[in-house]
C-alpha cells in the first residue's frame, strides 16, 4: 500500500468500525473511506461461522488475549482479557448474546453527559434500525434492518431445552417475575435470551453492514493520528507509511486500544507522554481512566441423573437444533435488596436499577476441571453496575505493543456485596427450590493450578466464604468500556475534546458502565454517531 488519501479513515474494523465506515460509504455524498484493521481476515476460517465452534477461536490468531497486571483484590492473578483481533473485532469471537441494557441505565448515560440523545426514547429509533427482529412487540423492535435477533424459543422448533420450565418455576419460587416483553425498556425479572444469529449462524459485522464501497485493508496497524497544530489531518502506520484524512480520522480500535492510539498520537496524561518521549498535542488526563466491565463468577452444578439429557455432551442430545448458538434460555435481573443497599450510599436511581445477572448454561463453559460430558449445567453470575474503576495506559511507544491494563476489579465493597448477594441467590436457585433440589446433586467447585482447598459451594455458606470463592474465580465478560469516556474525553458527538477532525466511536467512550450485554447497545450507537457524522458533513 502506497500512502493514500481518503475523506475518513477509520482506525479499526472491529463491531463498530465496520458499521461506521459501511454506513459512510453508503451516504448521500459517496465520501471515499479507508478501514484499517491491525489483525486478519476470519471469512476463510470456518470455525468462525458459529457460536460453539467459535468458542475455539479464543486465545488465537483474531484473539488480542491480552495480559492485564495483577490484581490484589482477585488473589493477585493476572486475568486473560480476549479482545477480537480481526475484521468484525468482537463480532467474531463473542457468545451471541443480544440484551440491551435497562432503560434507567440509558436515560443515566444521558444525564450523565448532558444530551438526551443518549436516553433510552432516543436510543429506540436506532436499535429499531439494527433489528431484524424474529419475534412480536413493534414497539420496541425493529424488523427491516440488517441484524437478525432471535429469541431462543422462536429460533428452531427442535431447539427445546428440559431444563427450560424447571429453571423458570425455580425463579418464580424465589420470586422473580417473568418479564418476557422487555415493554419501556424494562429489563428487570426473568427474560429470555436473544441471540443475533440467523439460522444458528454467527453474523460479524464485516457481513452485516457492507464493506464493498470501502477501501479496506486488514493485517495494518496504525502507529498514530497525525496533526498540523491541533488539526488531525490522518494517520502513520507502524511500517511509516501514511494515509491522509480530508475530513476526519474516526478511531473504532476498542476499549484498550483507542487510549493507546490516543496516547501514541500526543493525546493523554502528560507525565505519560513525557515519560515515553511522545510529543503532547493536547493534554488530556482522562485518556485511559474509567476502565469499567461485567465481573462475574461462573459456577458448575453437578446432576443426579446425567442420562436424562439435560445438559450438552449427554448421549441424549441427538437434535441438531439443540447446537445452534449457546444452549441456555433464561436471563435474570434485579436490584438488589434494601438490606444490601443500607450498607452503602447509593442514590434513589441507582436503588432502582438492575444490579446484578444470572445467566443460566446447559454446558460448563471451560470451568476449570469441569468436563463436558453431560454430568454439568452451570450458571453465570454478573455485577451489572460495577463501582470498581480501572485504567488502561502506554508501556512503550510502539504500537505492537500491548497495552498496560489495569482492571482493578471489585474494588468496592459495594460490588462485592452485590456479588455476594447475587451468588447467594444463585446458590439458592440451583440447591434450595423445589424445581431444582431434585434435578441438582450439589455444586462442583473449579479444580486446577491455584484452585486448591476449593470446597462445594452451598446456599448457607457465609458471605466470607462465597466471596473468597469469587476473589479465587472470577471473571470478567469481556464487556470492558469508557476509556476515552464521552463528557471527559469526547463530547457527546464522539469528538475528541482539544482537537479537531478527531472521533472515537467505540466502547471506549460509554461514559458509565450498561446492565445487559454490550453489542446490541454499540450497534445502535455506532448506528446514531454515523448519521452525526454524514449529518455534520451535509
Amino acid at each position: 500500500m502506497a500512502d493514500l488519501a481518503a475523506d475518513y479513515i477509520v482506525v479499526g474494523g472491529g463491531l463498530t468500525g465496520c458499521v461506521v465506515a459501511s454506513r459512510l460509504s453508503q451516504s448521500a455524498q459517496k465520501p471515499k473511506v479507508i478501514l484499517l484493521e491491525a489483525g486478519g481476515d476470519s471469512s476463510s476460517n470456518p470455525a468462525a461461522d458459529s457460536f460453539l465452534s467459535g468458542l475455539s477461536l479464543l486465545g488465537g490468531e483474531f484473539d488480542y488475549f491480552y495480559k492485564s497486571e495483577p490484581v490484589k483484590t482477585t488473589a493477585d492473578r493476572v486475568h486473560s482479557l480476549s479482545s477480537g483481533k480481526a475484521l468484525g473485532g468482537g463480532s467474531i469471537i463473542n457468545y451471541g448474546g443480544w440484551l440491551r441494557a435497562d432503560a434507567a441505565d440509558y436515560d443515566e448515560w444521558a444525564r450523565t453527559v448532558g444530551d438526551n440523545r443518549w436516553s433510552y426514547e432516543a436510543f429506540k429509533p436506532w436499535f429499531r434500525k439494527t433489528e431484524h427482529f424474529h419475534g412480536e412487540d413493534a414497539d420496541e423492535h425493529g424488523f427491516d434492518g440488517p441484524m437478525h435477533v432471535t429469541p431462543v424459543s422462536t429460533a428452531d422448533p427442535g431447539r427445546k431445552y428440559l431444563l427450560r420450565e424447571p429453571v423458570k418455576e425455580a425463579w418464580t419460587e424465589l420470586g422473580v417475575s417473568p418479564n418476557l416483553q422487555r415493554k419501556n425498556g424494562a429489563t428487570a425479572g426473568l427474560a429470555e435470551f436473544y441471540e443475533n444469529s440467523h439460522e444458528g449462524m454467527r453474523q460479524p459485522s464485516n457481513k452485516v453492514y457492507p464493506l464493498d464501497d470501502v477501501e479496506v485493508f486488514t493485517s495494518t496497524v496504525v502507529r498514530r493520528v497525525t496533526f498540523t497544530g491541533a488539526t488531525a489531518t490522518g494517520v502513520e502506520l507502524a511500517d511509516g507509511r501514511k494515509a491522509t484524512a480530508r475530513k476526519e480520522v474516526i478511531i473504532c480500535a476498542g476499549t484498550y486500544r483507542t487510549p493507546q492510539v490516543l496516547m501514541l498520537s500526543g493525546i493523554g496524561p502528560s507525565a505519560t507522554l513525557t515519560e515515553l518521549g511522545i510529543p503532547i498535542v493536547h493534554e488530556s488526563p482522562h485518556v485511559g481512566q474509567n476502565l469499567h466491565d461485567h465481573f462475574a463468577i461462573y459456577l458448575a452444578f453437578r446432576l443426579r441423573d446425567p442420562s436424562k439429557g439435560y445438559a450438552l455432551g449427554s448421549a441424549a442430545w441427538q437434535d441438531p437444533a439443540l447446537f445452534k448458538c449457546l444452549p441456555w434460555d433464561w436471563v435474570v435481573s434485579e436490584p438488589l435488596p434494601s438490606e444490601v443497599l443500607a450498607k452503602h450510599e447509593v442514590s434513589a436511581e441507582k436503588q432502582k436499577q438492575n444490579l446484578w445477572e444470572v445467566m443460566t448454561l446447559y454446558v460448563p463453559p471451560g470451568i476449570p476441571g469441569i468436563p463436558i460430558d453431560g454430568t454439568h449445567i452451570a450458571t453465570s453470575t454478573m455485577v451489572l453496575l460495577p463501582t470498581s474503576r480501572g485504567a488502561v495506559s502506554v508501556k512503550t511507544s510502539n504500537p505492537n505493543d500491548p497495552p498496560r491494563i489495569e482492571p482493578n476489579y471489585l474494588s468496592t465493597e459495594l460490588d462485592r456485596d452485590c456479588l455476594v448477594h447475587a451468588t447467594r441467590q444463585t446458590l439458592r436457585l440451583m440447591l434450595t427450590t423445589d424445581t431444582m433440589k431434585t434435578i441438582i446433586e450439589g455444586e462442583s467447585p473449579p479444580s486446577g493450578e491455584g484452585l486448591d482447598g476449593l470446597t462445594p459451594l452451598t446456599a448457607d455458606a457465609s458471605d466470607e466464604v462465597i466471596e473468597e470463592r469469587i476473589r479465587r474465580t472470577g471473571m470478567q465478560h469481556h464487556h470492558s468500556g469508557g476509556t476515552a469516556a464521552m463528557g471527559k474525553v469526547v463530547d457527546t458527538k464522539g469528538l475528541v475534546l482539544g482537537v479537531k477532525g478527531l472521533r472515537v466511536v467505540d466502547a471506549s467512550i460509554v461514559p458509565i458502565p450498561m446492565g445487559g450485554h454490550p453489542q446490541a447497545t454499540l450497534y445502535a450507537m455506532a448506528e446514531q454517531l454515523a448519521s452525526i457524522i454524514i449529518n455534520d458533513a451535509a
